[in-house]
């Protein structure tokens, strides 16, 4: 086995991420403007423009769809909305009962499914998938094959470990943020540094979108 070959593939799947959730920030932000006519932070993480969903979201495209490459649109097109929306749905579902939060709900839109999918969008999944797997990824690919290979390698370490703190950071201080809500106080050392770093006021200028489960 090529170890360099493997090693590069592992470290794709970080760069996926990164941007899948940097041009999910700037798709949701640019959509939810000329739709409502008011800019809105869209972030999904304490730092930085990114919506974890679509990196996690862009990472499964790849890792199904490079076996669909050569296959017709449509076939494509099929295998992205079911891609899309399960996951969506099941990320909400997630959200919920891991953070008691939720992002998105769509329970007023006809055509919705439990409020977590809505079906117009999930054709959106399908043509985001599309461009993705035929556009987008040999780009990224293409890109990354010219960046020097130490440079490559240190950025990777560098992205890895600023997603993996922001990701924890970000879990716990929505945790927190719904248990505050449900008046549940924590002698948890940790916790504790959480609510003084990460209050109320702090997460509502973060997440406005945000809303929390109460119980």
């Amino acid at each position: 086995m090529d170890m360099k070959k493997t090693k590069e593939s592992n470290w794709m799947y970080v760069w996926l991420f990164v941007i899948g959730a940097f041009i999910g920030f700037i798709l949701e932000t640019l959509f939810y403007y000329f739709k409502n006519g008011i800019w809105i932070n869209k972030q999904g993480l304490l730092y930085g423009p990114f919506k974890p969903i679509y990196g996690f979201g862009l990472i499964l495209i790849v890792l199904v769809l490079k076996n669909y490459q050569d296959k017709k649109l449509w076939q494509k097109l099929l295998v992205g909305i079911l891609i899309g929306s399960s996951f969506e749905y099941f990320g909400s579902l997630f959200q919920e009962y891991v953070f008691g939060t939720s992002t998105w709900n769509y329970s007023n839109f006809n055509y919705n499914i439990s409020g977590r999918i809505y079906l117009p969008y999930c054709l959106a999944w399908g043509i985001i998938a599309v461009i993705s797997i035929d556009i987008l990824y040999p780009f990224i690919k293409k890109t990354l094959s010219k960046i020097n290979e130490k440079v490559y390698y240190t950025l990777s370490i560098i992205l890895t470990i600023f997603m993996i703190g922001n990701i924890t950071l970000t879990a716990l201080a929505s945790i927190r943020y719904s248990a505050r809500a449900n008046n549940k106080e924590t002698n948890n050392i940790v916790f504790k540094t959480i609510d003084k770093l990460y209050p109320d006021e702090y997460m509502q200028i973060k997440f406005p979108k945000m809303k929390i489960i109460t119980k």
